[in-house]
Formats: C-alpha cells, structure tokens, sequence
C-alpha cells in the first residue's frame, strides 16, 4: 500500500453491486448500500517497512499489506488495490473515495476529519532506543535529557506528559532519522516499536533497544465516516485475524525480535517449552490462564509481543508473595 504517488483506486470494473443490484460502484465500494464489492483498496505510506514496500522482486509486502489480504479474504474480496501516498494525506484517500481501507501505523487520532477508525489491528508500546553502552534503562533516567522522537502529535502528547521534566524534544521525520541518536544529538529516542525493528538495522553496532512496551498504544485502520457497515465488517474480521496462527505469524515474520536472556538478579524464571503460550503458562505455574497478565507485566519491558515468544525464550515469574493478577 505505498509508493510515490497516489493511484487511482481499484481498478475492477463497474458493475453491478451484489448486494443492491446498484451498478454504483466507486474505488470498490456501492454508493449506495456502502457494501465493497470485489476489490478493496488500501492505503499506505510509499515504501515503509516494514508495514508496507515493494520486495526485491517488485512485489507488494510488509505486514499491512499481508494483514490487509487477511480482512479482505474475511470480508470475501478477492483482490487488495494499493493506493499511495505520503502519511499525512492517507486520510484524505478514504474520504475522497479513493481508498476503502486507510493503514501505515495510525494512532487512532479523532482530530483527523472524515475518517473513523477500527479497532486495534496490532497492539504495541513505545519503545526506548539508547547508544549502547549507555546508563540510560527506563524513562525515569530521562529526567534533564535530550529526547528524539518520530513528528506524530499523539507520541509527542504521551512524552509531554509523561516525562514533563526532561531538558527538551526534538522531533524528526523521513527515513534514517536515529542518526541523530548515533550523534549524540540526543540522549535517547522513544518510537513505535514496529518501526523500530527496520529502522535500527543500519545501526544495530551502535543504538540498542533498552525497553519495550513503554505505553499502550494501537494502530488501526481508517475508514470513511458514515460507512458504518465497511467499519462493522472489518471490525468483525479483525477480532477473528487476530487470534489466527496467521495472525501470530505475520508478527513473527514482519517485528521479529530476539528476547535477551538477561534477568534481574535474584528473579524467579521460567524456561518457554515447545507449544508453550503466556496462557499456557500462566494456567499451568499460576492456576489460571487468565493470569498471563501478570506475567506479561513482569515481562512486557522485555519482550515487544507475546506473539515472538520462542522455545528457549526466559520469563521471569513472579516470587510467591507477589500478587497473581487474575
């Protein structure tokens, strides 16, 4: 769903709706019963990865567009139509008709005019980027410093508010952005983690991941407003996608990340056995699957998703006197 300019929509032909017999269709979608036809079409940002880019063999990939085939084969739609633009004018797609389906890592932003939003199709936290080497572990150790991070108003909002006695922010856009990190123009960086996973390669010798999970956040997809019934659909496909084996492979595949085996000292541990799965685990150490909230909460600062669990992977568990959140 990306590339350097927009397309011009779906390109099946206008025929007659299936649902109201309308031969009304526009960007896949009747005008008049707003039910989509047999190709839908989505937006993204030209060549993101790793949510969206065209592959060594020119092909479409990344995880949006994987997820995208997902919800239209759920919606029974044979066919995803890229349209591509710059980020900020994604939106204007969807309400122009020229996209059914707006994605390339949205925060729901209600402020965005014309456009509702889906509920979560990943779920994700801020994640902090240091230079290695450095002292910097958690965002209490921000206080005084210098923080970078992506021009996105609702991560601007959430450092702002919480970490209010830091020295400064400094905001940046475009690809290759953690150079500034790698300068030391600033003292930390605080960005997506999906992003994160492509955009640190370059520098893997360099910058270093030192937390997960800073918040709870979500991307989800934009829709026209008033299309009640494209919403209600792709909200239904979404809660079926992503409890699928698919689902979890898509994560594996597109946010891999390798879990550090590095525990406090004095922590209580487990070992992930083949099969295992946080609710797994929880039932069988803790009593109750329900529980894998405490262990994703001891956890969450380590491990970006509880999809990329692998055998081997350490957990650290909690002590008895520690309170099992049910």
């Amino acid at each position: 769903m990306s590339g350097n300019q927009p397309s011009s929509g779906c390109a099946a032909p206008v025929t007659a709706c299936r649902y109201c017999n309308h031969a009304t269709l526009r960007a896949g979608q009747c005008t008049v019963c707003r039910q989509t036809s047999g190709c839908v079409t989505g937006s993204d940002e030209p060549d993101f990865p790793p949510m969206y880019w065209l592959n060594e063999d020119g092909k479409e990939d990344g995880f949006d567009y994987h997820l995208a085939l997902l919800v239209a084969k759920e919606l029974g739609i044979p066919t995803v139509q890229a349209v591509e633009d710059d980020y900020s004018k994604l939106p204007g797609l969807a309400v122009e008709g020229k996209a059914d389906m707006v994605m390339g890592g949205y925060i729901p932003d209600d402020s965005i005019e014309g456009v509702t939003w889906s509920d979560s199709y990943l779920d994700f936290g801020q994640c902090l980027i240091v230079p290695r080497g450095s002292t910097i572990k958690n965002i209490k150790q921000l206080r005084g410093k210098t923080i970078g991070a992506y021009e996105d108003p609702a991560v601007i909002k959430w450092i702002n508010d919480t970490i209010p006695d830091k020295k400064a922010l400094v905001t940046y856009e475009g690809v290759g952005w953690f150079r500034h990190l790698e300068k030391r123009d600033v003292d930390a960086i605080i960005y997506d983690y999906p992003f994160t996973v492509e955009e640190i390669k370059p520098f893997s010798s360099s910058l270093q991941i030192a937390a997960f999970n800073l918040n709870e956040s979500t991307y989800a997809i934009g829709i026209k407003q008033g299309n009640d019934a494209m919403r209600t659909a792709v909200n239904t496909a979404l809660a079926k996608i992503k409890e699928s084996d698919e689902y979890a492979e898509l994560i594996k595949r597109y946010l891999p990340f390798k879990i550090s085996k590095e525990v406090p000292e004095g922590s209580n541990t487990y070992t992930v056995q083949p099969g295992d799965s946080l609710g797994k685990i929880a039932a069988t150490k803790l009593g109750t699957a329900t529980a894998w909230k405490t262990l994703w909460e001891l956890n969450k600062n380590r491990i970006p998703n509880p999809n990329l669990l692998e055998t081997g992977d350490i957990l650290i568990m909690p002590k008895a006197a520690e309170k099992v959140t049910p």
